[in-house]
């Protein structure tokens, strides 16, 4: 293909993104209200019932009392062991020895550059963008109701991960004579890529709480009110269980594998060959946190990127980052759900 096909795209994707800002909204957007809701609502319910309160309404239901003191307890032992791995790994590189055991491969030389990870970002904003329109033509000229706002959000949000794994193995893969393995995917001593990814997230896991602390401090500081990012509303509202599923199967399994391709094996190895590991390890990482659009969650999910650019460096795979990214999104979805419960059960109180 052309490269001012490319450059058409490029510029008709940055119209996409920069044209809404400049005209004003005809009505409130649902998910900031939807937002905003939840937000509320977790107030309300802080501010209505005291911890021993909670903890005495919580007794009358067993199976929910135990979800939640297992929950707390595992989360708890997995911050202590994570400041003893933490503090064992610092204690290995003041020695001289490496941050992981054994011996690891190296991040391979990419053929590709930040121009063609631009051009998948940009095909990726306008291909979503016609597969949208594509479908809402459909549904007026067949007169069909528009389908529910939280699972359209979902298959969309699966469907862009589908594409822009069909554009890297287009424009990347196909168009550089590539490997698979030049991404970072290969399945040697898999057993051991796995266990350094679970212990690269309980090192990390101590400076998580940290920074959701630090964020939670400058929040109240700068009255921002918190709000919750917009999976955690769906997963909060929706009840219905197949669309549930779907939507646990996307957090959990489809985003970490799609996310750690396209971030990672694509993002970090351009940003790396041309601006070196440290560029390269800030720049994908802020940019894996700003298309999370939540700037309160930005530092959180910068310092995920971090850890998860970091593990690819170490160990020249990207299984271990897909490890911590399916465990931390786990963690994310239990504890969300948990929440969910607790707030309904708490809200049939008097």
């Amino acid at each position: 293909m052309s490269e001012r096909w490319h450059v058409a795209v490029v510029l008709l994707a940055v119209a996409i993104v920069v044209g809404p800002r400049w005209r004003p909204r005809p009505s409130p957007d649902p998910w900031e209200q939807d937002r905003r809701q939840v937000a509320q609502q977790l107030q309300q319910e802080a501010s209505r019932w005291s911890p021993e309160q909670a903890r005495a309404r919580l007794a009358s239901s067993p199976a929910l009392a135990w979800r939640v003191g297992a929950l707390s307890w595992l989360f708890a032992t997995a911050v202590g062991i994570g400041c003893v791995a933490g503090w064992r790994a610092l204690r290995r590189r003041r020695a001289g020895k490496p941050w992981l055991r054994g011996a690891w491969w190296h991040v391979p030389v990419v053929p590709w550059g930040v121009w063609d990870v631009i051009k998948v970002f940009a095909w990726l904003i306008v291909l979503t963008q016609m597969a949208a329109l594509a479908v809402a033509v459909v549904l007026r000229a067949w007169h069909l109701p528009w389908p529910d706002r939280y699972l359209a959000a979902t298959v969309q949000t699966m469907v862009a991960d589908g594409l822009a794994l069909a554009l890297v193995a287009v424009l990347i893969v196909r168009h550089h004579r590539a490997p698979v393995k030049t991404l970072g995917l290969h399945g040697r001593a898999l057993g051991r890529q796995i266990t350094a990814g679970l212990h690269g997230y309980l090192v990390w896991l101590p400076l998580f709480l940290v920074v959701v602390g630090l964020v939670a401090l400058i929040s109240r500081w700068g009255a921002w009110e918190v709000k919750p990012q917009a999976v955690v509303v769906m997963l909060l509202q929706e009840s219905r269980p197949r669309r549930l599923l779907l939507l646990m199967g996307m957090i959990a399994l489809v985003g970490p594998v799609a996310e750690e391709i396209i971030f990672r094996g694509v993002v970090y190895a351009a940003l790396r060959r041309r601006w070196g590991m440290r560029w390269g390890l800030l720049g994908s990482a802020a940019l894996f946190a700003g298309l999370h659009g939540d700037p309160l969650a930005f530092g959180p999910i910068f310092v995920l990127g971090c850890l998860l650019g970091w593990l690819y460096e170490q160990t020249g795979s990207l299984v271990p980052s897909m490890t911590v990214h399916f465990v931390h999104n786990s963690v994310m979805l239990i504890t969300a759900l948990t929440a969910r419960d607790v707030l309904r059960f708490l809200g049939t109180g008097s």
